[in-house]
Protein backbone atom coordinates (compact mmCIF):
# COMPACT_ATOMS: atom_id res chain seq x y z
CA UNK A 1 0.00 0.00 0.00
CA UNK A 2 1.72 3.15 -1.22
CA UNK A 3 0.33 5.96 0.92
CA UNK A 4 2.22 8.92 2.33
CA UNK A 5 0.40 11.02 4.93
CA UNK A 6 3.23 13.49 5.57
CA UNK A 7 1.44 16.21 3.59
CA UNK A 8 -1.77 15.86 5.62
CA UNK A 9 -2.13 18.60 8.24
CA UNK A 10 -4.48 17.64 11.07
CA UNK A 11 -5.82 19.77 13.90
CA UNK A 12 -7.03 17.87 16.97
CA UNK A 13 -9.34 19.78 19.32
CA UNK A 14 -10.61 17.97 22.37
CA UNK A 15 -10.20 16.60 25.84
CA UNK A 16 -6.56 15.79 26.58
CA UNK A 17 -5.79 13.37 29.37
CA UNK A 18 -3.08 10.98 30.50
CA UNK A 19 -3.37 7.26 31.15
CA UNK A 20 -1.02 5.95 33.85
CA UNK A 21 -0.44 2.22 34.20
CA UNK A 22 0.76 0.41 37.32
CA UNK A 23 1.74 -3.16 36.48
CA UNK A 24 2.27 -5.53 39.37
CA UNK A 25 1.88 -8.96 40.91
CA UNK A 26 -0.21 -10.29 43.74
CA UNK A 27 0.07 -13.45 45.83
CA UNK A 28 -2.25 -12.62 48.70
CA UNK A 29 -5.52 -10.89 49.57
CA UNK A 30 -5.77 -7.87 51.82
CA UNK A 31 -6.85 -8.64 55.40
CA UNK A 32 -8.78 -5.35 55.39
CA UNK A 33 -11.04 -6.02 52.37
CA UNK A 34 -11.56 -8.71 49.70
CA UNK A 35 -9.05 -7.14 47.30
CA UNK A 36 -5.61 -8.27 46.13
CA UNK A 37 -2.46 -6.69 47.53
CA UNK A 38 -0.58 -5.57 44.40
CA UNK A 39 3.20 -5.17 44.42
CA UNK A 40 4.12 -2.70 41.61
CA UNK A 41 6.79 -3.90 39.18
CA UNK A 42 6.46 -1.30 36.40
CA UNK A 43 4.81 2.08 35.83
CA UNK A 44 4.39 4.11 32.64
CA UNK A 45 2.23 6.89 31.22
CA UNK A 46 0.58 7.32 27.79
CA UNK A 47 -1.47 10.21 26.37
CA UNK A 48 -5.18 9.42 26.43
CA UNK A 49 -8.30 10.90 24.84
CA UNK A 50 -7.39 13.58 22.30
CA UNK A 51 -3.74 12.92 23.20
CA UNK A 52 -4.02 9.33 22.03
CA UNK A 53 -5.63 10.54 18.79
CA UNK A 54 -2.67 12.88 18.25
CA UNK A 55 -0.17 10.10 18.97
CA UNK A 56 -1.83 7.74 16.50
CA UNK A 57 -1.94 10.41 13.79
CA UNK A 58 1.72 11.25 14.22
CA UNK A 59 2.82 7.61 14.15
CA UNK A 60 0.80 7.15 10.97
CA UNK A 61 2.78 10.00 9.40
CA UNK A 62 0.56 13.09 9.64
CA UNK A 63 1.51 16.65 10.64
CA UNK A 64 -0.39 17.16 13.92
CA UNK A 65 -1.34 20.23 15.97
CA UNK A 66 -3.31 20.06 19.23
CA UNK A 67 -5.80 22.50 20.78
CA UNK A 68 -7.10 21.97 24.30
CA UNK A 69 -6.20 22.49 27.94
CA UNK A 70 -4.44 20.70 30.77
CA UNK A 71 -3.70 21.44 34.40
CA UNK A 72 -0.59 23.09 35.74
CA UNK A 73 0.61 19.90 37.42
CA UNK A 74 3.05 17.02 37.07
CA UNK A 75 0.63 15.02 34.89
CA UNK A 76 0.10 17.87 32.47
CA UNK A 77 3.86 18.38 32.29
CA UNK A 78 4.34 14.68 31.56
CA UNK A 79 1.64 14.73 28.88
CA UNK A 80 3.17 17.71 27.09
CA UNK A 81 6.62 16.14 27.25
CA UNK A 82 5.44 12.91 25.58
CA UNK A 83 3.59 14.76 22.82
CA UNK A 84 6.48 17.13 22.12
CA UNK A 85 8.97 14.27 21.99
CA UNK A 86 6.88 12.74 19.19
CA UNK A 87 7.09 15.97 17.19
CA UNK A 88 3.49 17.00 17.84
CA UNK A 89 2.75 20.74 17.97
CA UNK A 90 1.46 21.53 21.48
CA UNK A 91 1.75 25.34 21.39
CA UNK A 92 -2.04 25.70 21.38
CA UNK A 93 -2.59 23.57 24.51
CA UNK A 94 -3.40 25.96 27.35
CA UNK A 95 -2.03 25.28 30.83
CA UNK A 96 -4.60 26.20 33.49
CA UNK A 97 -3.88 26.87 37.16
CA UNK A 98 -6.16 25.36 39.81
CA UNK A 99 -7.45 22.72 37.41
CA UNK A 100 -6.23 19.10 37.35
CA UNK A 101 -5.06 17.33 34.23
CA UNK A 102 -7.54 14.53 33.58
CA UNK A 103 -5.84 11.37 34.83
CA UNK A 104 -6.86 7.72 34.53
CA UNK A 105 -4.74 5.31 36.56
CA UNK A 106 -5.14 1.62 35.83
CA UNK A 107 -3.76 -1.02 38.16
CA UNK A 108 -2.95 -4.43 36.68
CA UNK A 109 -2.13 -7.55 38.64
CA UNK A 110 -0.95 -10.75 36.96
CA UNK A 111 -2.09 -9.45 33.57
CA UNK A 112 -5.59 -8.39 34.64
CA UNK A 113 -6.94 -4.95 35.45
CA UNK A 114 -8.05 -4.90 39.08
CA UNK A 115 -8.78 -1.20 39.65
CA UNK A 116 -9.02 2.19 37.96
CA UNK A 117 -8.64 5.57 39.63
CA UNK A 118 -9.91 8.67 37.78
CA UNK A 119 -8.99 12.25 38.64
CA UNK A 120 -10.93 14.83 36.66
CA UNK A 121 -12.88 18.06 36.85
CA UNK A 122 -15.28 19.18 34.12
CA UNK A 123 -14.34 22.56 32.71
CA UNK A 124 -16.30 25.04 30.59
CA UNK A 125 -13.33 26.03 28.46
CA UNK A 126 -13.65 28.47 25.58
CA UNK A 127 -11.35 28.01 22.61
CA UNK A 128 -9.46 31.16 21.75
CA UNK A 129 -8.65 30.19 18.21
CA UNK A 130 -8.99 31.94 14.84
CA UNK A 131 -11.48 29.73 13.00
CA UNK A 132 -10.58 31.24 9.63
CA UNK A 133 -6.96 30.22 10.25
CA UNK A 134 -8.15 26.67 10.95
CA UNK A 135 -10.10 26.50 7.69
CA UNK A 136 -7.17 27.80 5.66
CA UNK A 137 -4.31 25.81 7.21
CA UNK A 138 -5.53 22.26 7.95
CA UNK A 139 -6.83 19.44 5.78
CA UNK A 140 -8.89 17.78 8.47
CA UNK A 141 -10.22 18.79 11.87
CA UNK A 142 -10.80 16.06 14.45
CA UNK A 143 -13.01 16.84 17.44
CA UNK A 144 -12.20 14.33 20.17
CA UNK A 145 -15.10 14.79 22.56
CA UNK A 146 -14.82 12.97 25.89
CA UNK A 147 -17.40 15.23 27.54
CA UNK A 148 -14.83 16.86 29.84
CA UNK A 149 -15.80 20.40 28.82
CA UNK A 150 -13.45 21.49 26.02
CA UNK A 151 -16.17 20.93 23.41
CA UNK A 152 -19.14 21.99 25.55
CA UNK A 153 -20.16 24.93 23.34
CA UNK A 154 -22.29 23.91 20.30
CA UNK A 155 -21.61 27.31 18.72
CA UNK A 156 -18.02 26.20 18.15
CA UNK A 157 -19.18 23.47 15.78
CA UNK A 158 -21.45 25.85 13.88
CA UNK A 159 -18.71 28.46 13.54
CA UNK A 160 -16.18 25.94 12.27
CA UNK A 161 -18.62 24.56 9.71
CA UNK A 162 -19.63 28.02 8.48
CA UNK A 163 -16.04 29.20 8.14
CA UNK A 164 -14.94 26.03 6.34
CA UNK A 165 -17.72 26.56 3.79
CA UNK A 166 -17.36 30.31 3.35
CA UNK A 167 -13.62 30.97 3.46
CA UNK A 168 -12.33 31.74 -0.08
CA UNK A 169 -8.98 30.15 0.77
CA UNK A 170 -10.48 27.09 2.45
CA UNK A 171 -8.19 24.08 2.79
CA UNK A 172 -10.29 22.20 5.33
CA UNK A 173 -12.02 19.24 3.69
CA UNK A 174 -13.50 17.39 6.66
CA UNK A 175 -14.68 17.88 10.22
CA UNK A 176 -14.76 14.48 11.92
CA UNK A 177 -16.12 13.84 15.42
CA UNK A 178 -15.75 11.05 17.95
CA UNK A 179 -18.98 11.78 19.84
CA UNK A 180 -19.66 11.35 23.54
CA UNK A 181 -22.68 13.62 23.99
CA UNK A 182 -26.13 12.03 23.99
CA UNK A 183 -27.48 15.03 22.07
CA UNK A 184 -26.05 14.84 18.56
CA UNK A 185 -27.50 18.25 17.64
CA UNK A 186 -24.09 19.53 18.83
CA UNK A 187 -22.63 17.86 15.73
CA UNK A 188 -25.11 19.31 13.23
CA UNK A 189 -23.48 19.62 9.82
CA UNK A 190 -20.16 17.87 10.48
CA UNK A 191 -18.86 15.59 7.75
CA UNK A 192 -18.32 12.33 9.66
CA UNK A 193 -19.08 11.00 13.15
CA UNK A 194 -17.80 7.71 14.58
CA UNK A 195 -20.19 6.52 17.34
CA UNK A 196 -20.14 3.10 18.92
CA UNK A 197 -23.46 1.27 19.26
CA UNK A 198 -24.10 2.47 22.80
CA UNK A 199 -23.60 6.10 21.73
CA UNK A 200 -25.82 5.54 18.70
CA UNK A 201 -28.57 4.07 20.88
CA UNK A 202 -28.46 6.95 23.37
CA UNK A 203 -28.49 9.58 20.62
CA UNK A 204 -31.52 8.11 18.83
CA UNK A 205 -33.30 6.50 21.81
CA UNK A 206 -33.74 3.46 19.56
CA UNK A 207 -32.91 -0.14 20.39
CA UNK A 208 -29.79 -1.14 18.45
CA UNK A 209 -29.37 -4.90 18.11
CA UNK A 210 -28.69 -5.68 14.43
CA UNK A 211 -27.62 -4.13 11.13
CA UNK A 212 -31.18 -3.14 10.27
CA UNK A 213 -31.59 -1.11 13.47
CA UNK A 214 -28.13 0.44 12.98
CA UNK A 215 -29.17 1.51 9.49
CA UNK A 216 -32.43 3.06 10.73
CA UNK A 217 -30.68 4.93 13.55
CA UNK A 218 -27.97 6.29 11.25
CA UNK A 219 -30.46 7.41 8.62
CA UNK A 220 -32.44 9.21 11.32
CA UNK A 221 -29.35 11.15 12.45
CA UNK A 222 -28.28 11.96 8.88
CA UNK A 223 -31.73 13.35 8.07
CA UNK A 224 -31.90 15.37 11.29
CA UNK A 225 -28.38 16.79 11.34
CA UNK A 226 -27.08 16.76 7.77
CA UNK A 227 -24.12 14.50 8.56
CA UNK A 228 -22.37 13.21 5.45
CA UNK A 229 -21.32 9.81 6.83
CA UNK A 230 -21.82 7.90 10.06
CA UNK A 231 -19.15 5.28 10.70
CA UNK A 232 -20.73 3.03 13.33
CA UNK A 233 -18.21 1.02 15.36
CA UNK A 234 -19.62 -2.44 16.16
CA UNK A 235 -16.74 -3.85 18.20
CA UNK A 236 -16.02 -7.45 17.24
CA UNK A 237 -18.68 -7.24 14.50
CA UNK A 238 -16.79 -4.69 12.42
CA UNK A 239 -17.96 -1.33 11.06
CA UNK A 240 -21.05 -0.12 9.24
CA UNK A 241 -20.90 3.04 7.12
CA UNK A 242 -24.12 4.87 6.37
CA UNK A 243 -24.18 7.97 4.19
CA UNK A 244 -26.41 10.25 2.22
CA UNK A 245 -28.30 8.93 -0.81
CA UNK A 246 -28.76 5.48 0.78
CA UNK A 247 -25.03 4.71 0.88
CA UNK A 248 -24.43 1.62 3.05
CA UNK A 249 -21.32 -0.52 3.49
CA UNK A 250 -20.62 -3.23 6.07
CA UNK A 251 -16.93 -3.79 6.87
CA UNK A 252 -16.15 -7.26 8.23
CA UNK A 253 -14.23 -7.52 11.50
CA UNK A 254 -10.74 -8.87 12.00
CA UNK A 255 -10.51 -11.68 14.53
CA UNK A 256 -8.42 -10.80 17.59
CA UNK A 257 -8.02 -13.10 20.58
CA UNK A 258 -8.47 -11.51 24.03
CA UNK A 259 -8.81 -7.94 22.73
CA UNK A 260 -8.12 -4.94 24.96
CA UNK A 261 -10.40 -2.20 23.61
CA UNK A 262 -8.87 0.65 25.66
CA UNK A 263 -8.42 3.62 23.31
CA UNK A 264 -9.51 1.68 20.21
CA UNK A 265 -11.96 4.43 19.24
CA UNK A 266 -9.08 6.92 19.17
CA UNK A 267 -7.21 4.71 16.73
CA UNK A 268 -10.29 4.37 14.51
CA UNK A 269 -10.90 8.11 14.15
CA UNK A 270 -7.19 8.77 13.57
CA UNK A 271 -6.79 6.21 10.80
CA UNK A 272 -10.16 7.01 9.23
CA UNK A 273 -9.45 10.75 9.17
CA UNK A 274 -6.07 10.73 7.48
CA UNK A 275 -7.03 8.00 5.02
CA UNK A 276 -10.15 9.96 4.04
CA UNK A 277 -8.17 13.22 3.79
CA UNK A 278 -5.76 11.45 1.43
CA UNK A 279 -8.16 9.40 -0.71
CA UNK A 280 -11.67 10.85 -0.25
CA UNK A 281 -12.80 7.20 -0.29
CA UNK A 282 -14.93 6.44 2.77
CA UNK A 283 -15.03 2.66 2.22
CA UNK A 284 -11.25 2.34 1.88
CA UNK A 285 -10.78 4.68 4.85
CA UNK A 286 -13.07 2.57 7.05
CA UNK A 287 -11.22 -0.60 6.06
CA UNK A 288 -7.92 1.11 6.87
CA UNK A 289 -9.32 2.18 10.26
CA UNK A 290 -10.70 -1.31 10.88
CA UNK A 291 -7.23 -2.81 10.37
CA UNK A 292 -5.67 -0.17 12.64
CA UNK A 293 -8.22 -0.96 15.38
CA UNK A 294 -7.45 -4.69 15.13
CA UNK A 295 -3.79 -3.92 15.82
CA UNK A 296 -4.64 -1.55 18.69
CA UNK A 297 -6.87 -4.04 20.52
CA UNK A 298 -4.21 -6.74 20.23
CA UNK A 299 -1.99 -4.58 22.47
CA UNK A 300 -2.39 -4.09 26.21
CA UNK A 301 -3.84 -0.80 27.44
CA UNK A 302 -3.92 2.49 25.55
CA UNK A 303 -1.93 1.85 22.40
CA UNK A 304 -0.87 3.78 19.32
CA UNK A 305 -0.46 2.19 15.89
CA UNK A 306 2.13 2.99 13.22
CA UNK A 307 1.58 3.16 9.46
CA UNK A 308 4.01 0.27 8.93
CA UNK A 309 2.02 -1.90 11.35
CA UNK A 310 -1.21 -1.20 9.46
CA UNK A 311 0.43 -1.74 6.09
CA UNK A 312 1.93 -5.08 7.15
CA UNK A 313 -1.35 -6.20 8.73
CA UNK A 314 -3.31 -5.45 5.56
CA UNK A 315 -0.77 -7.30 3.41
CA UNK A 316 -0.90 -10.35 5.67
CA UNK A 317 -4.71 -10.28 5.78
CA UNK A 318 -5.11 -10.36 1.99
Amino acid sequence: MNLDFSDIKVLVIGDFMIDHYIIGESNRMSPEAPVPVVVPKEEYSIPGGAGNVAMNLKLMGADVTCVGCIGNDIWGEKLLSILKNQGINTEKIEIIDDHPTTLKQRIYSDGKQVARLDTEKIINWEIDEDTTYIAENYDVLILSDYNKGVLHNPNLFLTLIDVSQLSPDNRLESIIVDPKKDDFSHYDGVNIITPNLDELQKATKMKIDDNESILKACKKLIEEYGIEYIVAKKGDKGITIVGEDNFVKHIKPHTVENPDVTGAGDTVISALSIAYAKTNDIEFSAKFANAAAAIAVSKAGTASVTFDEINNYIEISK
